[in-house]
Parts: C-alpha cells; structure tokens; sequence
C-alpha cells in the first residue's frame, strides 16, 4: 500500500534525523555504552538507555540522582544483571561497539576522551548492569 510506503519512510527519515541529534550531543556516555548492550544482547535502545544510565552518576550526577527517584516513585522494575554470565568475547564486543562511537564519547567528554575512558572502566561500568 502507498501510504504506508510514504509512512514507512517518513518514519525513517525521522529515525535518521534523531540518531543524528543524538550523536552530536551530550549524551555520549549512556548512548555508547547503550548500543555496546543493545548490539551484543539484543536490549532494546530505550531501556539499555535506562539500565546504563542508572549507572552513570559519575558522569551525570544530580540527573542520575533524579532519574533514581522517578523509578522509584513510578514502580518501574528496571533490568539488572544482564551482563551476568557474559563471555570475554561478548564483553569484548560490547567495549568495541561502544568505543567505536567516537563522536559521543568526544560531545560528552572532549578532545581528550580517550585518556578518560579506557577499555577496563568500560567493563568496570558494564559489569554493574
């Protein structure tokens, strides 16, 4: 049907134009880490985004904070453990897929990122989702 053509592919430009909104701004952190989950365990994007995020106080603090609170507030049972039981390989694959966005990771660190985030802190940070 033509109409839904027409929508399959509105919807696609959309997609685009938000993933690129996205890389190019402060979200770098929980995003790259996010794909790393989505890619190798098949999480989906969205609660990936929460799942790591819950983790991140170092990098957004009073927002992670806040964030904590609204889960609790609304009763949402985020998923924990999902790396548990996960190969060196698997594990590796997430830190490559992560590290390999590197316009994220460069918006929400700077220039320097790659002195502030090493493949041991990455697995560190995964290890706790």
């Amino acid at each position: 049907d033509c109409d839904s053509t027409v929508a399959d592919e509105r919807l696609m430009v959309a997609s685009y134009f938000g993933g690129l909104s996205i890389a190019y701004s402060q979200v770098g952190v929980c995003h790259a880490l996010s794909y790393g989950l989505s890619y190798v365990l098949g999480v989906r994007h969205g609660v990936g985004n929460c799942i790591v995020f819950n983790q991140l106080d170092e990098y957004y603090g009073k927002d992670v904070h806040e964030f904590k609170q609204m889960i609790e507030k609304n009763h949402i049972d985020l998923p924990t453990g999902v790396t548990k039981g996960i190969d060196d390989a698997g594990m590796n694959k997430m830190i490559d897929t992560a590290l390999g966005l590197e316009p994220l990771w460069k918006n929400a660190l700077g220039d320097n990122w790659k002195q502030l985030i090493s493949r041991d802190k990455i697995r560190s940070l995964y290890m706790t989702m």
